[in-house]
C-alpha cells in the first residue's frame, strides 16, 4: 500500500512560486493610537464565514495539511509526454502506454528507441535536468546528458524515413547444409570401382608417346613477396562479420509500381485522382459489416458524463471542479451542482460564501440556457442546506448520489474559515497544460501550475489541459488535422496510463481532494492514483464550442453575463446607450458577392465561384432539378418542366437540385489549364414557403423533405422574399403568383401586374402585386399581363435604369414565346411597351391612372436629382446587450449594377420590436421607428390609452436607443456630406413611425401594404403621420428641463424617462412638486424616493 501523507491546511493566496502573503482575514481589526487599543471595532467580521462559525459556537477546525505563509508553491514536475508506441521503428504496441522524459522512465525511453531490444542503456544516461535529484549529480551529468540526447536525436532522425524490417540470417559457406546444396556431389572412387568398369588390352594402343622436355623452367618471383595465405581460413578467422542484418524497407519499388498502375488507369481519362485510386483498388465488400441505422450514433470523446458532480469553491478565482458523484463529497461550506441528463440540482451550503453562491447560480443559468454538459433540464432545482421542504427533490438528489436509506444523512460540516483560499491556490498549482509539438505533449512553462488565460488559445495550435479529474484536448480551428488526431491519441494514452495521476509533489490530489474538505473524521488520502476513476472526463473540445466547465477554469474568459444585461436594460437610464461612429457606418464593409455555402463548399451565385486565396475556379454544373408541390398530408410531383418556374404565395414546394463542382486551375504561364477535376454528385433540398401558406403546409413541407431526402444531402428553407441567387438561377425566370393555383387560374381573364426584381437575365424574379396604380414605381419596370386577351405590356418608369429595362423586355419576350397555362388561355399573345406619363388608354384603365396618378409617388418631375445610386438600410438594435448597427444587403445584388428597390416592407415589420431602421436615400435620410408590442405590456384600464405609460424601466431603454439612433444619423450625415455650421450639421432627414409612413417613404420599397393594427398602437401613444425632421426630434430628446405641468400631462414629451421625471424639474418646481430640496431628496433611500414620487404624482 502506498505511503499516505498527512497534511495540514493553511492560507494560500498567491498562484506563483513567490512566498504566500498572510491573509487579511487572519488579522484582527484594531487601531492603535498612542499605544492604546481603540474600543471601536468593526462588525464586518460577523457577516463572514468565520463570523458565522463563531456565532454558531462551533469548535475550531484544524487545517488538514501544513502550509505556512512563506512556503513556495508546489507544482507537478514538467514531464514531456510521448507515446510508447513507435510505429516508425517497427515495434509492437505495449500496454505500458506512455514514455515521459522524466528520470524514472528515461532508460525505458532509450531502450525503446534502440534497434536491438536486448541492449541495455546505462542508468547514468537516464538522468534528466527536470528530475528532482541532487544539484551536484545534475551538474556532473549535464554534459553527458546533452551528448547522449544529441546522438539519440540524430539516430532517430536518420531512421525516421525508412521502415525497419525483420532480422535476416546470412548463409555461411562453410556449413555442410549450404555447401552441399550449392555444389553437386561426385561419386567416390570406391563407388566407381565397385561399379564394374571393364578395360580391354586393345585400349592401350590408343596411348601415343610424346617428346620429353629438355629442362624445367623456374620463374623467379619478386623479392619481398609475402607467402600466399589461405583466404578461406582468413575469412573464417575474422570476427567483425555478422551472421545477420536488419532489412531496411523503403517502399520505393511498391510506390513506383503503384504510380505506373495509376497512370495506366488514368491515361487519356478525364477522372480525378481520387476516382482513379478508387478504380485501381480492390475491395472485399463481403468482409465489411455495416452498422444498422437504428442504432443510435455513439459520439466519441464528449466533454461530459451522464452524471457529474461539480464542486464550486474559492474566493478570488473560484474553482469549479469535477468530483466523485457520491454524497460523501458534499460539505456545508461550499456549493455543488449535480448534472444528470434532464435534471439539474444546485446545492447551497449553509456556510458557503456569497461568491460561491453567485458563481454556482451563473453556471446553472448557462447550463439551462445553452443545454450545456448534455443537460436538457428546463430549470434548476435549488436545494438549500438546512431547508428540507422539497422532499421529493431531496430524495431524487440523494438517489442520484448513491445514498441509501440506511446511510447516515449527515453532511460534512464546514471546515476552517480560510480553507477556501488555500484549496483554491492548491488546486490551481495542480494544473498541467501541454502543447502538441513533434509527436509529443510539451509542457507550457508559462502556464504550468497557474490559472489559464484566454491569450494562450491559438487557432493554429492543439493544447491539452489536465485538471486531474478532467482532461481536455482543445483543437484550434486552423490546427492541422494530423496534429488533432495525434494529440487525441496521446491524451488517451496519458489518461489511461498507470500513475498518470501522480501528485506527490503537490499539496493535494485534485481527484480526491473533496474527501478532506470541511470537518472530516479522517484526514488521510492518497496523493497517487494508479488509475483515474470512471467518473473522470476525457473530452475533445473544438474552438468556439467550449463547455461551461471548461470556461470556468480561465480567469478572463469573455462572456456576457445574463444578469448584467438584465440590469443594464431594465435599471439604467438614457445615459447608458451611446451613439455609434457615423464615419465607420458610412464607410461600411467591403463588397462581397452572394455566396451559397452547402456541405462546406462555396457555390457563389450558383454558376461558379473563384477562390482568391488558392486561385482556383469552381464551376457549378447542374445535373437535374425536380419539384414537388406540398399539400397538407401529401405531395404531388410536377410533371411539366415548363411549370417549374411558377410558384404561388399560398403554397409550399420542395425543390431538389443535383449538381457537381468542377475545379479548374491556372498554369504557371497564367492561362487556364485544360485539365479539370469533376467531383461527385451533390444534392440539396430547398423548401420554399410562400408568405401566405398555412402553418400546416409549412410543417408538412419540412417533414416531407426528410422523407424525400434519400441522398442524405443538405436541406435549406427558403421563405418568399429571401430567395438566393443560386435558387433563382434554377428556373431562369421565377414567377411568384398571389394565392393558390386555382384562384390564379380564375384571374387569367383580368389584368395582372408583376413587379420585376433582379439585375441580370439569369436571375429574374417576377412577383405579382395588386393591379393598382399605388404599386407602380418610377425607378423600375413592370409587366402587365391579360391572359384571355393575350396581351403583354411592359411599363417603364421614368427613372428606370437601362439594365432594368433590358431585363424586363427580355422576360416579356420569353413569356410571349412560352405562353404558360398559369397566365394565358389564348393561343397567342402580343407585346407592347409604354413609358410612364404616356400610357395608352387601355393601360390607364387597367391601373386606374386617371383618378390616382399621384398614388405611388411618381418621379416624373424629379429632374434635378440623379438616381444612379444604391439605397442603403441599417438596423439599430441592442438585443444582444450592445447597441449596434447592422447593414442589410440585397440577396440579388450585383457589384456594377445598382438595384432600384433592394429591400422589402417585411424586413421592417418582421424584425423584433421595438426597433429602429436608418434608410439612406442618396440626398435624404429616413429614420423608421417601430412600435411597442402590446403583448409585452401589462396595462390596466386607466393606462390603456398609452402602451408606454406602464412606468417600467424598459421604456427608458427604448427612449435611450432612439436618442442614440438620432445622434448616429447626424454623425452619418456629417461623414457623408461634410461638417456644417448649421445646427446638427444641417442634416436632411425625416423621422417616421410604423403604420404612419408617408407616401414618399413607401415609394422606396417595391410594394407596400398598410398595417392598421400597428397604426392604432402608435396613434394611441400620441404619434402622428406627419414626419418630423431628425434635428427637431433630437432637440426635443436632448432637452433637460420641462415645466411641472408638462411632466404631469400625458402623453409625455419625446425623450422623457417616465421613471425619472424629477430630473427634468428646476429648483423651484422641484421644491413645489416634492416638498424638499434636491439635495435632501438625494440623501433619502431609494425606496423612500420612489414612495415620495408616487405620492406626489411624479412616478
Amino acid at each position: 500500500m502506498e505511503k499516505v501523507k498527512l497534511e495540514s491546511l493553511s492560507l494560500a493566496h498567491s498562484l506563483s512560486d513567490k512566498p504566500l502573503p498572510p491573509s487579511p482575514l487572519i488579522s484582527i481589526p484594531s487601531s492603535l493610537e498612542g499605544g492604546k487599543v481603540s474600543d471601536q471595532q468593526t462588525d464586518a467580521k460577523k457577516f463572514t464565514v468565520a463570523g458565522r462559525l463563531q456565532k454558531k459556537a462551533q469548535s475550531p477546525v484544524e487545517l488538514q495539511f501544513e502550509r505556512s505563509a512563506n512556503d513556495a508553491a508546489k507544482k507537478c514536475p514538467m514531464l514531456e509526454v510521448r507515446s510508447a508506441n513507435q510505429p516508425q521503428l517497427g515495434l509492437a504496441k505495449s500496454p505500458s502506454m506512455m514514455v515521459t522524459s522524466g528520470n524514472s522512465n528515461k532508460s525505458a525511453a532509450l531502450r525503446s528507441l534502440s534497434v536491438n531490444p536486448e541492449e541495455e542503456v546505462p542508468a547514468s544516461l537516464s538522468r534528466s535536468n527536470s528530475s528532482s535529484s541532487d544539484s551536484s549529480d545534475g551538474e556532473r551529468s549535464a554534459p553527458q546528458n546533452a551528448k547522449q540526447n544529441k546522438e539519440l536525436a540524430n539516430n532517430k532522425s536518420a531512421a525516421a524515413p525508412t521502415n525497419v524490417g525483420a532480422r535476416i540470417q546470412v548463409p555461411r559457406l562453410d556449413d555442410k547444409e549450404t555447401f552441399e546444396n550449392f555444389f553437386a556431389s561426385k561419386p567416390k572412387k570406391e563407388e566407381a570401382e565397385a561399379g564394374g568398369v571393364q578395360l580391354e588390352i586393345s585400349a592401350f594402343d590408343d596411348i601415343k608417346p610424346t617428346e620429353r622436355l629438355v629442362s624445367k623452367r623456374h620463374v623467379q618471383g619478386p623479392k619481398g613477396r609475402r607467402a600466399a595465405r589461405n583466404p578461406l581460413k582468413s575469412l573464417a578467422a575474422r570476427e567483425d562479420i555478422t551472421s545477420e542484418y536488419t532489412e531496411m524497407r523503403t517502399g520505393m519499388a511498391e510506390r513506383e509500381l503503384r504510380r505506373l498502375k495509376l497512370e495506366s488507369y488514368g491515361h487519356n481519362a478525364n477522372l480525378a485522382a481520387e476516382a482513379i485510386a478508387g478504380l485501381a483498388s480492390i475491395e472485399d465488400f463481403k468482409s465489411v459489416a455495416l452498422r444498422s441505422s437504428a442504432i443510435p450514433l455513439q459520439q466519441m470523446w464528449l466533454p461530459h458524463k451522464p452524471l457529474m458532480l461539480l464542486h464550486v469553491k474559492g474566493r478570488t478565482h473560484v474553482q469549479t471542479r469535477l468530483v466523485d458523484p457520491v454524497y460523501t463529497s458534499l460539505n456545508r461550506g461550499d456549493c455543488f451542482i449535480l448534472v444528470a441528463g434532464s435534471q439539474l440540482f444546485r446545492y447551497v451550503g449553509s456556510f458557503a460564501n456569497v461568491i460561491e453562491i453567485s458563481r454556482s447560480k451563473k453556471i446553472c443559468a448557462a447550463i439551462v440556457e445553452n443545454k450545456d454538459l448534455g443537460c436538457t433540464a428546463a430549470q434548476e432545482v435549488i436545494l438549500t442546506d438546512g431547508k428540507y421542504l422539497k422532499e421529493r427533490q431531496w430524495r431524487q438528489f440523494w438517489q442520484l448520489l448513491g445514498k441509501k436509506e440506511d446511510d447516515p444523512a449527515e453532511i460534512a460540516e464546514c471546515g476552517h474559515a480560510d480553507e477556501d483560499d488555500v484549496f483554491e491556490s492548491s488546486l490551481i498549482e495542480t494544473n498541467k497544460i501541454y502543447e502538441y509539438q513533434d509527436e509529443a505533449l510539451v509542457p507550457l512553462d508559462k502556464f504550468w501550475g497557474c490559472i489559464p488565460k484566454v491569450d494562450m488559445l491559438d487557432t493554429r495550435k492543439v493544447l491539452v489541459f489536465d485538471f486531474g479529474s478532467e482532461l481536455y484536448v482543445w483543437n484550434g480551428k486552423n490546427a492541422p488535422s494530423d496534429a488533432k488526431r495525434a494529440a487525441m491519441r496521446l491524451a488517451q494514452e496519458h489518461f489511461s496510463a498507470e500513475n498518470s495521476a501522480d501528485y506527490a509533489d503537490c499539496y493535494l490530489n485534485p481527484l480526491n481532494y473533496a474527501a478532506i474538505v470541511g470537518r472530516r473524521e479522517h484526514n488521510k488520502y492518497a496523493k497517487r492514483c494508479p488509475q483515474r476513476p470512471e467518473w473522470c472526463v476525457l473530452g475533445k473540445i473544438t474552438q468556439n464550442m467550449e463547455t461551461v466547465l471548461f470556461k470556468e477554469k480561465f480567469s478572463d474568459w469573455p462572456e456576457l453575463e445574463r444578469e448584467d444585461l438584465e440590469k443594464d436594460y431594465l435599471s439604467n437610464g438614457v445615459h447608458i446607450v451611446r451613439s455609434l461612429n457615423g464615419s465607420a457606418l458610412h464607410k461600411g464593409e467591403p463588397y462581397q458577392e452572394p455566396n451559397l455555402v452547402l456541405e462546406q463548399a462555396n457555390l457563389g451565385r450558383g454558376n461558379f465561384y473563384y477562390d482568391t486565396d488558392t486561385m482556383r475556379h469552381f464551376d457549378v454544373i447542374t445535373k437535374s432539378t425536380d419539384k414537388w408541390q406540398i399539400h397538407e398530408f401529401n405531395f404531388d410531383a410536377e410533371t411539366k418542366r415548363e411549370d417549374y418556374g411558377h410558384f404561388y404565395s399560398a403554397e409550399s414546394y420542395i425543390v431538389r437540385w443535383i449538381y457537381q463542382i468542377s475545379v479548374t486551375v491556372r498554369e504557371l504561364s497564367g492561362k487556364v489549364s485544360n485539365r479539370s477535376t469533376v467531383g461527385r454528385d451533390r444534392c440539396v433540398y430547398f423548401t420554399w414557403q410562400g408568405q401566405d401558406s398555412s402553418a400546416n403546409e409549412k410543417g408538412a413541407a419540412a417533414l416531407l423533405t426528410v422523407e424525400l431526402d434519400k441522398e442524405k444531402g443538405a436541406q435549406m428553407r427558403v421563405s418568399q422574399g429571401d430567395e438566393c441567387t443560386a435558387f433563382v438561377r434554377l428556373f431562369r425566370q421565377m414567377w411568384q403568383h398571389r394565392g393558390r393555383k386555382e384562384q390564379c387560374l380564375e384571374r387569367r381573364s383580368q389584368w395582372r401586374l408583376y413587379q420585376l426584381q433582379g439585375n441580370v437575365q439569369e436571375e429574374v424574379l417576377l412577383k405579382e402585386v395588386d393591379c393598382q396604380s399605388s404599386q407602380l414605381r418610377s425607378r423600375s419596370s413592370m409587366l402587365l399581363v391579360h391572359g384571355s386577351q393575350g396581351s403583354v405590356m411592359v411599363w417603364h418608369g421614368s427613372k428606370s435604369a437601362p439594365h432594368t429595362r433590358k431585363v424586363a423586355l427580355e422576360a416579356a419576350q420569353d413569356l410571349v414565346k412560352q405562353l404558360p397555362k398559369d397566365l394565358f388561355t389564348s393561343e397567342s399573345a402580343s407585346l407592347s411597351e409604354t413609358e410612364e406619363g404616356s400610357e395608352e388608354e387601355q393601360c390607364q384603365r387597367a391601373l386606374g391612372l386617371k383618378e390616382h396618378r399621384d398614388a405611388y409617388g411618381s418621379l416624373l418631375k424629379a429632374t434635378a436629382k440623379s438616381f444612379d445610386y444604391q439605397i442603403r438600410l441599417f438596423n439599430f438594435s441592442s438585443t444582444q446587450g450592445v447597441f449596434q448597427a447592422l447593414e442589410l444587403s440585397d440577396p440579388l445584388r450585383c457589384q456594377d449594377l445598382h438595384s432600384p428597390y433592394p429591400f422589402s416592407q417585411a424586413q421592417l415589420y418582421n424584425a423584433r420590436q421595438p426597433t429602429i431602421f436608418l434608410l439612406d436615400d442618396g440626398d435624404e435620410l429616413w429614420l423608421w421607428m417601430g412600435w411597442w408590442p402590446l403583448e409585452d405590456v401589462k396595462l390596466n384600464t386607466d393606462e390603456r390609452s398609452s402602451p408606454t405609460n406602464d412606468n417600467r424601466a424598459g421604456v427608458n431603454r427604448w427612449i435611450s436607443e432612439r436618442r442614440a439612433a438620432l445622434e448616429t444619423a447626424v454623425d452619418y450625415w456629417r461623414a457623408k456630406h461634410g461638417e456644417s455650421e448649421e445646427p446638427f450639421h444641417g442634416v436632411k432627414g425625416q423621422v417616421v413611425w410604423a403604420g404612419l409612413e408617408p407616401l414618399a417613404f413607401k415609394a422606396l420599397f417595391p410594394d407596400w401594404t398598410d398595417r392598421s393594427d400597428v397604426r392604432e398602437i402608435n396613434e394611441e401613444d400620441g404619434r402622428t403621420d406627419e414626419p418630423m425632421s431628425i434635428g427637431t426630434m433630437l432637440a426635443q430628446m436632448t432637452q433637460t428641463e420641462y415645466p411641472l405641468e408638462v411632466l404631469k400631462a400625458r402623453p409625455l414629451p419625446e425623450g422623457v424617462e417616465p421613471t425619472r421625471l424629477e430630473v427634468y424639474l428646476n429648483a423651484e418646481d422641484f421644491q413645489v412638486a416634492l416638498g424638499c430640496s434636491r439635495a435632501e431628496f438625494e440623501q433619502l433611500p431609494i425606496w423612500k424616493q420612489t414612495k415620495l414620487k408616487k405620492e406626489r404624482g411624479l412616478f
